[in-house]
């Protein structure tokens, strides 16, 4: 019986982009590795979110938090990439802005075993602690609220999908890290919008 085969032509650089498509896709890859695909894919073939999304039969925010985790701390990551945490947990702890008390709530996990529930009960109850310390020590209280993430998630949109943002505010300042993903070229646009903003 004859099949139908569709025969596509491409070139090598098509063919490279595919076998990075197709190694993403693997099911033994863990999700640090499957970033740096995404940022490869971004930087040497300049796709954005939704096109590598739409490559790999997920969602742009299935891209954009796999792209999160290649922020994390280095132990975090490393625990990734031994299997020792899932993506899951790492989400959980990521929800943590302060790094050490990210790595502290890790560690809490390893030796507990947790599961991502716990983890996550670990992570609100460190920021809790952490907060009410913040509020003692003269430090300033990170401000958690639906509008400052519905804020950021509109500047990262400004912004392009290549790039990312992450906002936080307490009583005492407002802090703004923005990362563009890419080459001089790909972000310049995005760069020229910031320096519009300081005219």
């Amino acid at each position: 019986k004859d099949l139908p085969v569709i025969i596509k032509e491409t070139t090598p650089r098509g063919m490279l982009e595919m076998a990075i498509v197709e190694n993403v896709q693997r099911t033994d890859l863990n999700p640090i590795e499957r970033g740096k695909a995404f940022i490869r894919l971004m930087d040497e073939f300049g796709l954005a979110n939704a096109e590598i999304a739409k490559r790999v039969a997920k969602s742009p925010a299935y891209v954009s938090n796999t792209l999160k985790l290649l922020e994390l701390p280095d132990a975090l990551k490393d625990g990734l990439i031994s299997g020792l945490i899932s993506e899951g947990h790492a989400r959980a702890l990521a929800a943590i802005d302060d790094t050490r008390l990210m790595i502290e709530a890790y560690k809490l996990v390893l030796k507990e075993g947790a599961s991502v529930r716990r983890a996550e009960e670990i992570a609100r109850r460190l920021k809790k602690d952490f907060n009410q310390k913040s509020i003692h020590s003269g430090r300033p209280t990170i401000i958690l609220s639906d509008e400052i993430q519905a804020m950021q998630t509109r500047l990262a949109k400004a912004f392009g999908t290549k790039s990312s943002v992450k906002l936080t505010r307490s009583k005492r300042e407002t802090k703004i890290l923005i990362r563009l993903h890419g080459s001089p070229q790909d972000t310049e646009l995005a760069l020229q919008k910031i320096m519009a903003l300081a005219k």
